[in-house]
């Protein structure tokens, strides 16, 4: 069959009605679904930064709702910095958040190595209690600790959270880990150890720094758990300043509510620039 006769058949099955509007319905349905999906990430996006956009302009408008507007002020972040409880509150939860993330990562590293790479009795079961403290209810979670620290002796406070957080937090390394060693090139630290190097030179040379945007996406994630906790904090740390305690107690008697706004929009602009740093340091998204 010649060019010409395929073209010619080509265009009498295009020219029939049936195969006319199947084309264009196909087309129809495609035009929907792309902007069916656009539509829907706007959305999302919107949604979910909405919110966040009114806490910023709150943070410097007098009246506590955007309509009317009352005018621009920087007096909420007088009131913020002026505000030595809510200040001292912010460092302790960072203090906590901080050793919490840290003592979860020595933790959970080693752990997520043993799992990956190793293989023993129980296995899977300590692989199933890894996560329990990721799908545990935080209020169970949180009764169940206070039980255990007053069986034990332990009095609520910074020591009491340290320890419920970095339960808490330890999925967030683990996961990572176990996940990046899944999928590691196992002929590298072979070629390392073929040139000389020792176990320890090919761990602290080859491994550790392959793995380590999964290690700092698990830090940054245990972190921010920790920082933005209530209601695990709110039964396990006592008398224990903490960022989220204080702010609620503040909504609840009504007291210095017009620093909230201002000490949510530097928290967020904080997280912002410390996530753009990790990122274009390392890509950690990748592992999250």
């Amino acid at each position: 069959m010649s060019d010409s006769e395929k073209y010619s058949r080509l265009s009498r099955l295009v020219g029939r009605p049936g195969l006319t509007e199947t084309v264009s319905v196909d087309r129809i349905v495609s035009a929907f679904a792309s902007y069916g999906i656009w539509a829907l990430t706007i959305g999302i996006v919107v949604f979910l930064w909405l919110p966040l956009s009114q806490i910023v302009a709150l943070s410097f408008t007098e009246n506590s709702v955007l309509f009317p507007l009352g005018g621009v002020t920087l007096q909420n972040y007088v009131s913020l910095f002026t505000n030595e409880s809510l200040l001292a509150a912010a460092r302790q939860s960072a203090f906590v958040a901080t050793v919490s993330a840290g003592v979860a990562t020595l933790l959970g590293v080693p752990l997520g190595f043993a799992i990956a790479r190793h293989s023993f009795r129980g296995k899977s079961l300590l692989r199933g209690l890894v996560i329990v403290p990721l799908l545990m209810p935080g209020v169970i979670m949180g009764i169940s600790l206070l039980i255990l620290f007053r069986v034990v002796g332990l009095s609520s406070g910074f020591f009491t959270t340290v320890l419920a957080h970095s339960v808490y937090g330890l999925p967030f390394i683990v996961l990572p880990v176990v996940a990046r060693l899944a999928v590691f090139n196992r002929n590298l630290e072979e070629g390392a150890r073929d040139l000389g190097a020792d176990g320890r030179a090919v761990l602290q040379d080859v491994t550790l720094p392959i793995i380590s945007p999964a290690i700092a996406a698990g830090f940054v994630f245990a972190w921010l758990r920790s920082f933005e906790d209530f209601i695990r904090v709110f039964f396990v740390g006592g008398t224990m300043d903490a960022l989220t305690k204080e702010m609620y107690g503040m909504v609840v008697y009504s007291q210095g509510t017009e620093a909230m706004d201002p000490m949510a929009t530097i928290i967020v602009l904080v997280i912002s620039l410390a996530l753009a740093v990790a990122i274009n340091f390392r890509d950690i998204l990748e592992y999250v």
